[in-house]
C-alpha cells in the first residue's frame, strides 16, 4: 500500500514549479519543511506494518555444496517483526519479538557453520544492532523493550562471533598501512558488511561491563580489537572519498548492503571523527546519485546490475526507495530488509543536496566524469581476494545529464578481462533513462550464457549524447549483442533506413546497428519491452539521445540522425559525427582506443569528480557540491570535528 503524505505534494509542488519556471528557486524554508516531514512519513510507513502478527520466514536450502542453510530473510524476518514492534510499542507483540530473537541467536551460537556463512548472517545484523542501541537495558530510544534474556544471548552471540572472526593479523585483519583498505574480501558489499558487523559488535561489547575486559583467543584485548576495526573504517571513509567511491558503481542493492554500516555508523560511534567521515560520505553518496536521477530513478553507468529485472526496470527499491523518505515522494512498498537501518537513522540530506535532486531543470545541461577504481593488482581479480590498483583505476564513468534523459557509459580500454576485478566486470550496465517513467529507457546488453551474469561484456565511448558500444573482445558468459527498448514511457519504435527511432515524454532516441542487420526478439511476457538483436555480434551500435525542445519534430530529429556522417572501412574502423558535433573514431577491430575529436581518451582525469555540482582533485580527500548559492565542503583528511548538527 502507498501513503501521500505532506511531504510528498510538497515535493510534487515544487518539482511542478520547477519545470515551468526554470528560474526557479527551492527556499531553504522549502526545503526544511520537506526534511521536516521526514518523521511523518517514516511514521507512517511504520504504521503500514501495525498489527501484523509474526510470520517468521524458513529457512532455506544450502546456496551450495558443503555450505549450511540459507537464513538470510529468516532473519530478516525475525529483526523486521522486533524492530517495528518495539518502534511502535505494540505491547501485546512483546513477547513474540523477544522469543524470535533468542531463538535466533540460539541458531547462530549452536551453528558455527550457519553464523560465517557470507550469505546468511551479517546481511541483517545492522538491524540487530539498532534494536540494541535504541531498546536494550540502555537504549537510547525506548529502553528495556528487548528483554533481559534476549538482551543477554544476543551479547554472548556478539561474542563468540568477534572472537572467531576478529583478527588483528591476516587477510581479513584491520590493516590498511599496505591496503589502503583497497583488499577486499569476497566483494565490495561483503567486505564492508563484515568489517562493521565486527564494529558495531565491539563497540557495543566494549561497553558491557561482563565483556569489556575479556580477551579473545589469539591473546589480544577486546578494546584492541575495537580500537583497531575503528582506524580501519576511519581510513575506509576517507579512501572512498580519494578514489572514487564504491568498486560496486551506482547499484541500488548492493550499495545499500554496503551503506548500512555506515549509517550505524554516523548513527552509534562515539569516536566523533569516525562519526564526522561517516556523515561526509553519505553526504558525498547522495549528491553523486542526485545530480544523476530524475524522479528518483538513478541513470548513469552501473556495475553488478544483474540481467533481467533488476537491469531491465527503474522500480524505487534499495537505495532508490528510501531517497523518497528525504525528498517527500511518495513511497512505493512497504518496510522491508535493511531499509528499517537507513530510515530509523538521524542521518539527514543537506539542503544543497535535497536542491540537487529536486530541481532538474535548474540543474540545466551538464557533464559528469567520475573516475572509480576497477583494475586488479596482479592476480588478486577474483573471488574471494581482490586487490585493487589505487594508482589507475582505468575507467571513466561518464554520464549525460539534461532535465528529459540520462545517459552513460563506463569507458576503458579494452584489456584483457583478468585485469579487471570481477566486481568491477560484472553485469556493467549502461544506456538512456528517460523523464516520465520509471522504466522508460533504452540500453544495450550482451545476453548472458546463463541468463544472469556477464564479465567485461562491453567496451563504449560516448560524449554528450552520443554513444557507441560493441561486445568487448574477451568478454566472459557473452553472448549476442542486444538493445532494450521498453515500453512504458516510450513510442512504437519506428523503423528507418536500417535505424531504429523511439520518442520519450521530452526526447528523442536513436539506434543504429553499424554491420549487417537486426531482428526483432520475442519478448517473454514478464518484460514490458522488445529487444532488438544484433545479426553481428561484434557489430559496433550507435545510440543517440536528443532533447526534443532541440528539433522541430520527430520527423527532423531522424533527418538529423540519418544524415550523419559515418563511415565503416574494410578494416573495421568507424568514424561518425554525432548529433552534438563531436568526431567519433571507434576501432571495432580492438586494434586501439577509441577517440573523439582525435583526442585520445584520458581514462585518469585530475579530478575523481567533476561536475557542475560535485568536484574533487583525485586522491585528495577533499570534495565540494554546490548548487548556485548552496555549498559543502567535504574534508576527509581533517582531524578537527566540526558541528554535526544541520
Amino acid at each position: 500500500m502507498c501513503n501521500t503524505t505532506h511531504g510528498s505534494v510538497m515535493a510534487t509542488l515544487i518539482t511542478m514549479l520547477a519545470a515551468f519556471c526554470p528560474a526557479y528557486a527551492l527556499t531553504d524554508a522549502q526545503l526544511i519543511a520537506l526534511r521536516d516531514g521526514y518523521e511523518t512519513m517514516r511514521q507512517a510507513q511504520f504504521l503500514e506494518l501495525a498489527g501484523q502478527p509474526l510470520v517468521i520466514a524458513e529457512q532455506q536450502p544450502p546456496l551450495g555444496p558443503g555450505r549450511a542453510l540459507y537464513t538470510r530473510h529468516y532473519s530478516y524476518s525475525i529483526y523486521g517483526f522486533a524492530i517495528k514492534v518495539f518502534w511502535l510499542d505494540e505491547e501485546q507483540y512483546f513477547a513474540d519479538a523477544n522469543a524470535a530473537l533468542i531463538d535466533n541467536c540460539r541458531y547462530y551460537l549452536d551453528h558455527p557453520q550457519a553464523r560465517t556463512d557470507r550469505d546468511s548472517f551479517y546481511w541483517g545484523t545492522d538491524v540487530l544492532c539498532r534494536i540494541v542501541e535504541y531498546f536494550g537495558s540502555k537504549g537510547s530510544r525506548s529502553p528495556g523493550r528487548l528483554s533481559s534474556e534476549a538482551e543477554d544471548i544476543i551479547y554472548e552471540m556478539m561474542w563468540t562471533y568477534c572472537n572467531q572472526m576478529s583478527r588483528l593479523t591476516g587477510e581479513l585483519s584491520p590493516e590498511f598501512e599496505q591496503s589502503q583498505t583497497w583488499y577486499i574480501h569476497e566483494s565490495e558489499n561483503h567486505h564492508i558488511q563484515l568489517f562493521s558487523t565486527l564494529w558495531h559488535f565491539l563497540k557495543l561489547l566494549r561497553d558491557h561491563p561482563q565483556y569489556r575486559d575479556r580477551q579473545f583467543d589469539d591473546d589480544h584485548a577486546l578494546t584492541e580489537h575495537h580500537d583497531a576495526w575503528t582506524a580501519y573504517s576511519r581510513e575506509y571513509l576517507r579512501q572512498r572519498a580519494k578514489n572514487g567511491l564504491f568498486v560496486e558503481i551506482a547499484n541500488r542493492g548492493y550499495n545499500m548492503a554496503t551503506l548500512k554500516g555506515i549509517y550505524n555508523i554516523y548513527d552509534f560511534s562515539p569516536d566523533p571523527i569516525l562519526r564526522q567521515r561517516a556523515m561526509y560520505l553519505l553526504d558525498l553518496y547522495w549528491a553523486t546519485w542526485a545530480q544523476e536521477q530524475l524522479d528518483g530513478v538513478r541513470g548513469g553507468a552501473q556495475t553488478r546490475v544483474y540481467q533481467g529485472r533488476r537491469s531491465l526496470f527503474g522500480a524505487a527499491e534499495g537505495l532508490d526507495g528510501v531517497a523518497r523518505y528525504y525528498l517527500g515522494y511518495e513511497t512505493q512498498h512497504p518496510l522491508q530488509y535493511n531499509e528499517f537501518t537507513v530510515i530509523t537513522s538521524e542521518y539527514r540530506m543537506p539542503l544543497v543536496v535535497m536542491d540537487i535532486a529536486l530541481d532538474p531543470q535548474g540543474r540545466g545541461v551538464y557533464e559528469i566524469r567520475q573516475r572509480p577504481l576497477g583494475l586488479a593488482q596482479g592476480s588478486y581479480y577474483a573471488n574471494p581476494d581482490y586487490r585493487l590498483r589505487t594508482d589507475f583505476g582505468g575507467i571513466l564513468r561518464y554520464s549525460f545529464c539534461c532535465p528529459e534523459f540520462i545517459m552513460g557509459t563506463l569507458m576503458c580500454s579494452e584489456l584483457t578481462r583478468e585485469k579487471w576485478t570481477l566486481i568491477s566486470s560484472q553485469n556493467r550496465w549502461q544506456g538512456v533513462v528517460f523523464d516520465g517513467d520509471p522504466d522508460a529507457r533504452i540500453f544495450p546488453q550482451c545476453q548472458a550464457d546463463d541468463g544472469k551474469t556477464t564479465f567485461h561484456d562491453q567496451w563504449s565511448v560516448q560524449r554528450q549524447g552520443t554513444m557507441i558500444t560493441q561486445k568487448a573482445a574477451d568478454s566472459r558468459g557473452a553472448g549476442a549483442m542486444r538493445v532494450w527498448f521498453a515500453a512504458a514511457g516510450l513510442s512504437e519504435p519506428v523503423e528507418r533506413d536500417g535505424m531504429v527511432f523511439a520518442q520519450s515524454s521530452g526526447a528523442f532516441a536513436a539506434v543504429r546497428v553499424v554491420e549487417g542487420g537486426y531482428q526483432w526478439d520475442e519478448s517473454p511476457q514478464n518484460e514490458s519491452g522488445r529487444w532488438l538483436r544484433c545479426e553481428v555480434d561484434t557489430s559496433p551500435v550507435i545510440i543517440e539521445a536528443a532533447r526534443q525542445s532541440d528539433y522541430s519534430d520527430f520527423e527532423t530529429f531522424i533527418n538529423a540522425v540519418t544524415a550523419s556522417p559515418c563511415r565503416y572501412s574494410e578494416q573495421r574502423h568507424l568514424t561518425y559525427r554525432g548529433l552534438g558535433g563531436d568526431e567519433f573514431t571507434f576501432f571495432a577491430d580492438y586494434s586501439q582506443n577509441p577517440q573523439i575529436n582525435g583526442s585520445n581518451i584520458d581514462y585518469a582525469p585530475a579530478n575523481v569528480f567533476d561536475s557542475p555540482f560535485v568536484q574533487s582533485p583525485w586522491d585528495s580527500g577533499i570534495v565540494r557540491i554546490s548548487k548556485d548559492n548552496r555549498s559543502l565542503m567535504l574534508d576527509f583528511n581533517s582531524e578537527q570535528v566540526l558541528d554535526l548538527l544541520r
